[in-house]
């Protein structure tokens, strides 16, 4: 056999070996994929006892990761397997489809946020209706048959807003609170938080507020939205965000605009925002333990499961961070991370 021949044997004894390797690996690949999509379960150090399922809006939202560590330790303390899944487009009908799903798992437990008070509480009473309790969390669904809600007095949240921003004026300026489009139940918590601003600032003849909306779905309209107002309202001394997301990228790209004479009145203790306070390019924040939230959750669905009957109300204290006082939570946080 001469060398020509001899390449062109080997080349077709190792193209089929070749083929089947890349099919293995693309096969593995996509697995891994589906596995790292599919929201993850918190799972306790022993053989569970109960399993529940938590319905969650967007897991990139520093407020759901700060829920998930509540979650975590609740699982250990109490010994229960809790799965996370979350809708990948965010409209109603993939929201419907995670829940409906929880529901036909026959989870022993469920928690979910409502997106849409009507659609939401028909599925939660679908789910009581086959003996899973449901406990809803930051936003409520109050006429269906859930067992518990847990989350924020966000009237009360906004009202402390309105006065920090007060405390940053000086009881005289312009602000703007940038607020989304968002269609799910988080717009019930957003203008919650804003009739509280309003209603903090009205006795203040001197401080203009107003909103300005931007388009959820688009990563980029906060952004324009920002440099659009920067733009346009020169006389502009505040603006004001209602959730830690916003609120970090507004920090961010004032910074990255050399606009940092801004007063920022943010919400969400994140450790990037801590860092933000600290260093004065956010004047202060309102925040509430949402990883208490997480751990109530799942306390609520455990002592129905034992016991059949929980508080109806579960709600998590607001608090107050400004440069005066930022440096505890940073020692709280270093200490967490070095546990």
């Amino acid at each position: 056999m001469n060398k020509k021949n001899y390449l062109v044997l080997m080349f077709l004894v190792l193209l089929p070996i070749v083929a089947i390797t890349m099919i293995i690996y693309l096969n593995i690949n996509s697995a891994l994929h589906s596995l790292d999509s599919s929201g993850g379960i918190v799972v306790p150090k022993n053989n569970p006892e109960y399993h529940f399922a938590m319905v969650c809006e967007n897991m990139d939202d520093p407020f759901w990761l700060s829920v998930k560590k509540g979650v975590e330790r609740a699982s250990q303390e109490f010994n229960v397997a809790v799965e996370f899944n979350w809708p990948g487009e965010m409209n109603a009908d993939e929201q419907a489809k995670c829940l409906d799903m929880a529901i036909v798992s026959k989870v022993d437990g469920i928690v979910t946020y409502t997106w849409d008070e009507t659609e939401t509480g028909r599925l939660i009473d679908k789910a009581v209706e086959r003996e899973i309790p449901v406990v809803t969390i930051s936003t409520d669904s109050k006429d269906s048959k859930r067992s518990a809600f847990v989350g924020v007095n966000t009237y009360a949240a906004g009202i402390d807003m309105g006065r920090m921003l007060l405390s940053a004026l000086f009881n005289d300026g312009n602000a703007v609170i940038l607020v989304s489009d968002n269609g799910s139940g988080a717009t019930v918590v957003q203008n919650l938080l804003v009739t509280g601003i309003m209603d903090a600032v009205k006795s203040s003849p001197l401080v203009d507020v107003e909103t300005i909306q931007y388009n959820y779905a688009n990563f980029l309209s906060l952004e324009d939205t920002i440099q659009s107002v920067l733009i346009n309202q020169p006389n502009l001394d505040a603006i004001i965000c209602t959730n830690a997301k916003d609120t970090t990228l507004v920090a961010q790209r004032l910074i990255d605009l050399n606009k940092i004479n801004y007063s920022i009145i943010g919400y969400g203790d994140t450790p990037e925002i801590l860092r933000y306070i600290d260093n004065g390019v956010i004047f202060g924040t309102v925040s509430a333990s949402h990883e208490q939230m997480g751990y109530d959750a799942i306390k609520a669905l455990v002592d129905l499961k034992k016991s059949g009957r929980t508080s109806a109300y579960f709600t998590v204290d607001t608090r107050l961070i400004t440069k005066s006082n930022v440096s505890k939570f940073l020692e709280k946080d270093d200490e967490k991370g070095s546990e």
